[in-house]
């Protein structure tokens, strides 16, 4: 699962590892965006012949993102997870999921509200570590915003939109990001960055329109399709504009107090949000709060192709301001501290758990 990259490459700069997957696609764009961190491939039918496989069996700590529950079954290792994305969903039926895990890395205040709900029903070891691809977060400042945007090839001079749907099935790629780039007004640099399971995929449907929105972007001035080529964290230090789809990069946003313009379709609104949230048995208490995402932003609903934004992406500039306290407030309950010291809290965390 790309998504959980980032955290464990941070990770590895304090306990150096292997970060292992069986798929070639991850691999790459791992190799890509951390060259310095060593990889192995795993594979499901060759056994202690791969050396992932091998890795695996001899480790003393495995660390993961994604509960893996039959998977990591036969490891004798001890198991930690530091999750992926922000996690927005954690119901008990989740946290049992998790429950295998000897060590459990939370990423802030949201998580720790909803594990204390099952405290008297699951008993698990956790540490309060924060989030860790805050780590590699850049410092922002005007020199680092011109150079990344020159090195992406934007306009410093220009306001920045990032667009990141959600995943294939539920995010608004499909509806909206031709459109984007066909009405976004062209005083703003725009930059498409799709959700990692579209990016990283042999997919036909995804790749041609991965083709058909390239094709539009080199049309208009001042516009990037980027699937892996940059860490997800370069592209929000230079946000001026989140459009998404009230996901974990919005989120993530946050930490930079980047605006936000909140798209919501028939395939995921506040309504289908909340909804999930019932359906995984998630403590209505923790819903509603959830849903303030929504306060962050003016939202628009989206049910056809073609859609202009143009008033709406306005709007959200306009709004920027006043909705401050609640983006600060958002934030502050999703992850607590606003630093970039997680890695150094996990290594610790596990180093007391596993390692002395």
């Amino acid at each position: 699962m790309f998504q959980a990259v980032p955290h464990l490459a941070q990770v590895a700069t304090l306990l150096p590892g292997t970060f292992i997957s069986n798929r070639r696609t991850t691999l790459a764009a791992t190799r890509k965006l951390y060259p310095q961190l060593e990889q192995a491939r795993y594979s499901r039918w060759l056994g202690r012949l791969a050396a992932g496989n091998r890795m695996m069996s001899e480790a003393d700590v495995i660390v993961t993102g994604s509960p893996y529950r039959s998977f990591l079954k036969p490891y004798a290792s001890k198991k930690c997870t530091v999750f992926h994305g922000t996690y927005m969903l954690l119901s008990k039926d989740a946290f049992l999921s998790n429950a295998h895990f000897d060590l459990l890395c939370v990423i802030g205040p949201r998580m720790q509200q909803m594990i204390n709900r099952f405290a008297d029903q699951v008993e698990v070891n956790t540490a309060a570590t924060g989030f860790l691809p805050f780590c590699e977060f850049p410092e922002k400042s005007p020199e680092q915003r011109e150079s990344v945007l020159l090195d992406l090839g934007l306009a410093p001079d220009r306001q920045t939109i990032l667009f990141t749907p959600s995943r294939r099935g539920v995010g608004s790629w499909d509806l909206l990001a031709e459109s984007l780039v066909q009405n976004t007004p062209a005083q703003f640099n725009l930059i498409l960055r799709p959700h990692p399971s579209q990016a990283l995929t042999s997919r036909a449907k995804d790749r041609d329109s991965f083709r058909r929105v390239a094709a539009l972007a080199k049309r208009r001035p001042h516009t990037l399709l980027d699937l892996t080529s940059y860490p997800l964290s370069t592209l929000l230090s230079v946000a001026d504009l989140m459009v998404s789809d009230a996901n974990s990069p919005a989120e993530e946003s946050l930490f930079y107090d980047v605006p936000q313009l909140l798209i919501e379709t028939p395939q995921f609104s506040r309504e289908v949000l909340a909804q999930m949230g019932r359906d995984e048995g998630m403590h209505p208490g923790d819903m509603d709060q959830l849903l303030t995402l929504y306060d962050c932003g003016p939202s628009v609903f989206i049910n056809e192709e073609g859609v202009d934004l143009s008033s709406s992406i306005e709007r959200a500039f306009v709004e920027r301001d006043d909705r401050a306290r609640r983006r600060q407030g958002y934030f502050s309950w999703v992850f607590g501290k606003r630093d970039r010291l997680a890695n150094q809290r996990v290594a610790e965390a596990i180093s007391a758990s596993f390692l002395n």
